[in-house]
């Protein structure tokens, strides 16, 4: 039996009413889901801009430790010259996240030698001014390290919102693609090696 919609115009009302109802639901869950990615993904950027921050504030205080370390230590070269080189790379605004990442990684473990030198010049760990380095850097590494951690978990955040439904499906429409976290170099498991 048909549904007589003249015995009861407010029917039609009602079954359009549903629709409308459930369009506008599903618009809704659309725009929030996409602003929630939207959002994702700046947290993760402001993130990395943090992590650059601390590491810029660490590059700044690396030369003013090479100079003190520079006059008590001669042969001593290869050392500076790997913090120079990482140094340009972390300076240079075009480099991608992954290249930073390595010059980074480069450069903590070449500071991490130079403070190892340190035990082969008694006078040098003596001086004050070196200590006051030494402090400055350990705690510039100390936020580095509590910098790249957010940066994880920023991107964590947004590659689950970008995995889990409905996100899934606005991220493949829209371009919104998977990051990569942070990954250390190789090298920096391994412990540095110091001759004396």
């Amino acid at each position: 039996m048909a549904y007589n919609y003249n015995a009861y115009p407010w029917g039609r009302w009602i079954k359009w009413g549903i629709i409308g109802l459930l369009v506008f639901i599903i618009i809704i869950s659309a725009i929030s889901t996409y602003n929630g990615i939207v959002v994702a993904e700046q947290e993760m950027e402001k993130s990395w801009s943090q992590v650059e921050n601390v590491m810029q504030r660490r590059l700044d205080t690396i030369p003013n430790l090479v100079e003190v370390v520079k006059g008590y230590t001669k042969h001593e070269e290869k050392v500076f010259g790997d913090i120079a080189a990482a140094r340009s790379v972390l300076m240079n605004n075009s480099a991608g996240i992954d290249e930073k990442v390595a010059a980074d990684e480069k450069l903590t473990q070449a500071t991490k030698e130079v403070l190892m030198l340190v035990e082969n010049y008694p006078e040098l760990k003596a001086s004050q001014q070196f200590h006051d380095l030494q402090v400055a850097i350990e705690g510039a590494e100390n936020r580095v390290s509590v910098e790249r951690r957010r940066f994880i978990e920023k991107v964590e955040e947004y590659n689950i919102k970008i995995k889990k439904f409905p996100g899934s499906i606005f991220a493949r429409l829209m371009g919104f693609t998977p990051k990569e976290y942070y990954k250390a170099d190789p090298e920096a498991a391994k412990a540095p090696k110091v001759n004396f």
